[in-house]
């Protein structure tokens, strides 16, 4: 289907308006990408850019009014119309050419370039119902070799936390419902919660460790085999005791505009987008991969499953083989989490964790666990690495105190 300018006579539901309006509401992610742009206007100012799934147009008028010569603002939705009267409306009609048609249907003329893609791609925890694989088809086609990419990093953390409050609300509420006891319909709840991600605000005194980065992904080169499947082992040391409930899960998104001009003199900033607990709340806002209520096995749950979430992600799914659990401050856990693409929706992926033991499974090198081995192999890594920079003639010994954990 070849793309074609904006229909006038199509317009957008009122779904969909709302849908909109929380995301362009949600300041943090917008105000993220409007001082990512302001801020570095020496990218932007005279250059071409390409917004892809421009949705209203907020990214089109940031990049237009930072200066940009010419603005693509691909939208495959009936929005695509309005966003042609939003930029009339703005003195912008000449610079933002609106293109209704998925991106990988787009045909730009001969020989233009982009130099900035710009994309607001990113779902919960990242990857569930992106436009990543759009994003990254449209960079390989219409990419300048000295393009940028905004945002130009993408990080997904996990940390172990505890979700007490939130199933004290939904599950210890049916213990005693006017004097009866209802409490089989709390252990339902429980079971499907199991079986799906949690989307819900999790507040930072309910995260039980230190937050670890277990995907990186640099926009200007990763290719799309890189985000299919992946996986990770990951090791931690308990900060406090409490009920461990499941994996946190968050992103954080970098604007990288930081260059240097012709005088040497440096221009431009980082800006960050983050959906951690630590900071405000997004619409994103966080995603917890349950373990799964005690007593229960789970190995192979699938879409037909149910659904318990304040969003819905009902078709991406989670493999388990663990409990709830109580953990203690400076005990050490382990879990292996593998993200698997959905062979028929690219937006979709099945989350399988698996709980390690500390003591026998492979920990990543360097790990920051705490545990003796892995300090010493941290302090070897750093001796090395120092030795090759040539910053030390005599690496320091390895020591490792009495009361590191075994």
């Amino acid at each position: 289907m070849p793309c074609c300018p904006a229909d006038p006579l199509r317009g957008i539901e009122p779904a969909d308006a709302m849908i909109h309006r929380l995301m362009v509401g949600d300041l943090p992610r917008t105000t993220a990408y409007q001082e990512a742009i302001n801020r570095n206007k020496h990218l932007f100012h005279g250059k071409t850019v390409m917004d892809v799934g421009a949705g209203t147009g907020i990214l089109s008028l940031f990049a237009a009014a930072a200066g940009a010569t010419k603005v693509y603002a691909v939208e495959a939705s009936g929005t695509a119309q309005l966003v042609n009267k939003v930029a009339k409306q703005n003195g912008f009609d000449e610079v933002i050419s609106v293109l209704n048609c998925k991106v990988e249907d787009v045909e730009l003329p001969s020989g233009v370039r982009i130099d900035v893609m710009v994309s607001e791609w990113m779902g919960f925890y990242l990857f569930h119902e992106s436009m990543l694989n759009s994003v990254l088809a449209a960079r390989d086609r219409f990419l300048a070799e000295d393009g940028v990419m905004f945002p130009s990093e993408a990080r997904l953390y996990a940390c172990p936390c505890s979700l007490q409050g939130l199933y004290e609300e939904k599950i210890t509420f049916w213990n005693n419902v006017f004097g009866f006891d209802m409490s089989a319909v709390g252990s339902s709840v429980l079971d499907a919660t199991a079986k799906k991600p949690e989307v819900c605000v999790v507040k930072q005194d309910d995260l039980l460790a230190q937050p670890v980065c277990i995907k990186t992904i640099d926009l200007r080169w990763v290719e799309t085999n890189e985000i299919t499947k992946f996986s990770e082992n990951t090791f931690v040391s308990i900060t406090k005791r409490a009920p461990y409930h499941g994996l946190c899960l968050w992103f954080e998104c970098d604007f990288n505009g930081l260059d240097y001009n012709e005088n040497g003199d440096s221009i431009g900033e980082l800006v960050t987008l983050s959906t951690s607990p630590f900071s405000a709340p997004t619409h994103w806002k966080q995603t917890v991969v349950t373990l799964g209520a005690a007593g229960t096995e789970r190995s192979s749950i699938g879409p037909e499953d149910g659904l318990q979430t304040d969003h819905d992600i009902a078709d991406d799914t989670i493999r388990t083989k663990s409990k709830f659990i109580e953990v203690e401050e400076d005990e050490v856990i382990g879990w292996r989490l593998e993200f698997e693409q959905s062979e028929s929706n690219a937006r979709h992926y099945t989350i399988t964790l698996q709980m390690l033991d500390p003591e026998e499974d492979e920990h990543p090198e360097p790990c920051s666990c705490g545990m003796a081995r892995c300090l010493i192999i941290a302090k070897l890594i750093e001796n090395e690495m120092q030795a090759a920079a040539g910053t030390k003639c005599n690496p320091e010994p390895v020591v490792v105190e009495e009361t590191a954990a075994n």
